[in-house]
């Protein structure tokens, strides 16, 4: 097993290290400057002070003082340093002139350095104790004395003994010993730093960011990171990275798996169903054979939701896929596009195959009870055939004509199978035409919000604003009914939705209406998709007087709030614990308005214009609009009535005591200038 070091362990083994290098480095340059004493110091005192004992002696000599004066000499030269002691030997050549001493001929026979320095030759020897040999060299002015010696001759040796501890260093060498070894040791100990911290540390952190570069650059979660270290925090960090890549490759499968497949089912979605069908016409094409689409939409799905709950409906959503799948080959693409709509895809099988797989699957699904609590029910489906490439050479064409056949089959009275013709192609082309036309509005910021004032009855002033979508093509802005089902058909009411929402606060925002109400009309798709939720909330923090309710309304259309009450009245409840409130429009255009009424906590109850504008003549219309308003004030809702077009229309709103007004009488849609 690979062992590691902690960086603590590190930083300590570092410390270390430099500090017997240090010591190492100061003992050996120590060695140095005491073999530098010997060598120098110890040859340049010496020889001081063997020049100072001659010159002393020369001067005794020149006077003619006796051979007992000179050893006296050399007697109080011994006592001013009492661990120096100096000796002085006479040469052959001085003791034939002389005479000669007992003592300087013992040393000259039997001690070799003596007898080496009387050749000539200086010496500097010892460790602890110092020996210096100085020969005392025959010069011009000693001839006049010593008759019988010549220039160069040796006369004698001067010998000086002294310990190294005696050695003076001199201030200068000191100082430039320590700034040395000071310099020495900085450098020391920086470069194991930088080659421990540069191979430990930098280059394991640049080798893992070149993994991550790369990880990032190929997109590539499969990858894991491999750093050459011994630092055990380094590789902890590799391995705490790699155990992270390992959490977000088993998420990102997890999101590929939800962007793919339908989390109930199993099945594919809507978008990878696009891409299969995108697929098989491009292979379609490139081998010229046909292929068969299907829509399939369970007949009465909401009664059983409704009837037996939501768990019971997803029950049985499980149970239909596991009857088509039973009936389709592995070949076939099978998928779930919305709440209790499926889309199949028959690779090369051409529209009489096609139909025969249909009615197999028509007749399984009818013959097939489910089973739910303590009940069984059968369930039919409608389903709609198009075909690659007599009903469309494009998925949209596809798509469109197989959703046209599906409709057809619920109208020819369900259960049943319906194939687009000439007539439902035609319509398909001109949806196509109107959905391009709404994209092209969308990408190129053509969409516009346009206010219409809604007045206060009673006091005649602006209560606030419906605040309505329009798209400018060229010159003109055309209306929401001129596109607004095309949009909803084609998946494009959420994007309008938000797009007029965010752009309409923005414009209260800039006009600075923060005490005119603005109502919005949101399509159920953008109700329960939550998207709305925080532009709303971000509107609200920026106003300047912020308070629970600061007058955004969500306006519900009865046919569209019939689809999902128990989910509607769940939004209403949060939203409005959030600030957001709500109004029932088209109030009364139903059956169901009273029943709404009862269920929805909204704050506003719009009155279908159909029975405003013809109050003037139409008595009924009157006693409607009386009823209407009088049920909702003893609901605690406020009214506001539409269609509004003429001044008698709004005196008679008067006199019932309507809250609220818009219409053309009291101004058109416009934009906010």
């Amino acid at each position: 097993m690979k062992s590691y070091t902690t960086y603590k362990q590190l930083i300590a083994k570092t410390v270390i290290l430099s500090l017997v290098t240090s010591l190492a480095v100061a003992f050996l340059y120590g060695v140095y400057i005491k073999k530098q004493a010997i060598d120098d110091l110890a040859r340049v005192d010496a020889r001081k002070t063997s020049r100072l004992a001659f010159e002393a002696l020369y001067s005794a000599m020149e006077k003619g003082w006796s051979k007992e004066e000179l050893d006296a000499i050399i007697v109080r030269l011994n006592k001013v340093e009492p661990q120096m002691r100096i000796s002085a030997y006479r040469s052959p050549i001085v003791a034939e002139l002389f005479g000669d001493r007992t003592i300087d001929k013992q040393v000259r026979e039997h001690d070799p350095m003596v007898a080496q320095a009387m050749r000539g030759n200086e010496i500097l020897t010892g460790e602890d104790d110092i020996r210096y040999l100085y020969p005392i060299v025959v010069n011009q002015e000693c001839i006049k004395c010593h008759t019988n010696a010549k220039v160069g001759d040796i006369n004698g040796v001067i010998d000086v003994r002294f310990p190294v501890a005696n050695l003076k260093i001199s201030l200068t060498t000191m100082i430039n010993s320590f700034i040395i070894f000071f310099i020495l040791f900085t450098v020391i100990i920086f470069a194991v730093l930088y080659y421990k911290l540069n191979s430990l540390l930098v280059q394991p952190i640049k080798q893992f960011i070149l993994m991550i570069q790369d990880i990032i650059s190929n997109n590539d979660m499969a990858k894991r990171i491999s750093l050459k270290t011994k630092i055990l925090e380094v590789k902890n960090i590799e391995n705490y990275f790699n155990k992270m890549l390992d959490s977000i490759q088993d998420y990102y499968e997890k999101l590929q798996e939800l962007s793919d497949r339908d989390y109930l089912t199993g099945l594919y979605n809507r978008r990878k169903f696009e891409e299969f069908l995108s697929y098989e016409v491009k292979r379609s094409l490139r081998h010229r054979h046909k292929f068969t689409v299907l829509m399939i939409d369970l007949d009465n799905f909401k009664y059983i939701n409704d009837t037996y709950g939501h768990a019971s409906g997803d029950l049985v959503l499980k149970e239909v896929t596991e009857i088509f799948g039973s009936k389709l080959r592995n070949a076939d693409i099978l998928a779930r596009i919305g709440g209790d709509e499926f889309a199949v895809i028959l690779p090369e099988t051409p529209y009489e195959n096609g139909y025969a797989v249909v009615e197999k699957l028509r007749a399984s699904l009818e013959s097939t009870p489910i089973s739910l609590m303590f009940d069984q029910v059968s369930l039919t489906a409608s389903f709609g055939i198009a075909e690659y490439p007599e009903q469309g050479e494009n998925i949209e064409s596809l798509l469109t004509g197989s959703d046209l056949a599906m409709y057809k089959a619920k109208r020819a009275g369900k259960n049943t199978i319906a194939r687009a013709d000439q007539s439902d192609q035609e319509m398909a082309s001109e949806i196509q035409k109107k959905g391009e036309f709404l994209r092209r509005a969308i990408d190129e910021d053509r969409i516009e919000p346009f206010v219409q004032p809604i007045y206060n009855v009673r006091s005649g002033e602006i209560f606030g604003y419906e605040v309505l979508a329009r798209i400018r093509d060229g010159k003109r802005y055309m209306a929401a009914g001129q596109f607004i089902d095309v949009a909803e058909s084609l998946g494009f009411a959420s994007k309008i939705d938000q797009i007029i929402l965010t752009k309409g606060l923005y414009a209260r925002e800039e006009k600075g209406l923060w005490d005119k109400r603005f109502f919005f009309n949101l399509s159920t798709k953008s109700l329960f998709g939550d998207t709305y939720v925080s532009v709303i909330e971000d509107h609200y923090k920026r106003s300047p007087h912020p308070d629970k309710n600061t007058g955004v309304t969500i306006e519900i259309l009865e046919r569209e709030a019939i689809h999902n009450v128990n989910g509607l009245m769940d939004i209403i409840e949060q939203m409005k614990q959030r600030g957001i409130s709500f109004a029932l429009d088209d109030f009364g255009s139903g059956f169901s308005s009273f029943v709404y009424l009862k269920y929805f906590d909204t704050d506003f109850v719009k009155i279908d214009g159909e029975f405003v504008k013809n109050i003037v003549v139409n008595e009924k219309d009157r006693i409607f609009v009386k009823h209407i308003h009088q049920i909702a004030k003893e609901f605690g809702k406020e009214t506001i009535a539409e269609y509004v077009e003429d001044e008698e229309t709004l005196a008679i709103l008067k006199e019932i005591g309507v809250d609220y007004a818009q219409g053309f009488h009291l101004g058109r849609p416009h934009q906010l200038s």
